[in-house]
């Protein structure tokens, strides 16, 4: 077995050959898994999906926490990508495609693999073979696949194939913003999701392209524009909202985000010289 494998960011790419009558059991159920079936023919169950049919041709998407076993009823080579690191494919995807879906029973669903994703997987086979490998040709690799299935394979497709990793990424970004103000600090945030202080980083970096601190603060700034831009709204108020000590820090603030003072600030966002 080759693999390349890192505790905290995980890209790992296996070539396994396994014979006739074997129990195949994914272990790295803390990983999301595609499984690229090469050669052969195997019966694959995980979660509420079982005794389906899977050939030579055929790759499977089985998100972390998935319990996937697999009997194999021919000789069967296959090639298994395992990651925990974010897909760039998400962020291009129609998300009215998942809602589309949301609502169906689930199914099970396998694509097949088409030539142009079939050359990269040869390519992969032949550095993996020639014990070539390295974090950064795993990534790139990784990437190739994503690129090439978000060319090759329809929305549709995708947004079924990918539905539960893309529910995960839904489900946290909904999180992030629902609770986010609810804590005081980036340690109170961490606590909330029960994730360590790197974990929450590094998911933060994947999912929203920053770290934990500063979004929250582009967070807060961005809400406190809302209120101002409201003159109904009176100062004391967003003042006692957001746990400011007194005016005079309220107008520290506003100086070194907006520029200038709460009360000019919201002149200026209403459009009055007043």
């Amino acid at each position: 077995m080759n693999s390349y494998f890192d505790t905290d960011y995980s890209v790992i790419f296996n070539i396994k050959q396994e014979r006739k009558g074997k129990m195949i059991q994914l272990k790295e159920m803390h990983l999301n898994h595609l499984l690229f079936i090469l050669e052969g023919e195997m019966n694959v169950s995980y979660n509420e999906f079982k005794n389906h049919l899977c050939v030579g041709g055929d790759m499977i998407f089985v998100a972390r926490d998935a319990n996937l076993i697999a009997e194999t009823y021919t000789e069967v080579q296959y090639l298994l990508l395992s990651f925990n690191n974010h897909i760039q494919i998400i962020e291009h995807l129609e998300l009215t495609h998942l809602k589309e879906h949301n609502n169906e029973r689930s199914i099970f669903n396998k694509l097949d693999i088409r030539p142009p994703l079939q050359g990269i997987l040869d390519s992969i086979l032949f550095y993996q073979n020639n014990k070539i490998k390295s974090r950064q040709l795993n990534e790139a690799k990784q990437k190739e696949i994503f690129l090439v299935m978000k060319t090759f394979y329809t929305q549709q497709e995708l947004s079924r194939f990918l539905k539960p990793v893309l529910n995960q990424d839904i489900d946290f970004k909904a999180f992030m913003f629902k609770h986010y103000i609810d804590v005081k600090n980036v340690d109170e945030l961490a606590q909330l999701c029960n994730l360590s202080i790197r974990s929450l980083t590094r998911k933060f970096k994947l999912y929203f392209g920053d770290s934990p601190y500063r979004w929250m603060l582009k967070q807060k700034a961005h809400h406190i524009k809302t209120l101002l831009i409201d003159k109904k709204i009176p100062m004391q108020q967003i003042i006692k909202e957001y746990g400011f000590s007194s005016p005079a820090h309220f107008t520290t603030y506003c100086k070194k985000h907006f520029g200038m003072t709460p009360s000019s600030y919201r002149k200026e966002l209403n459009g009055s010289g007043e």
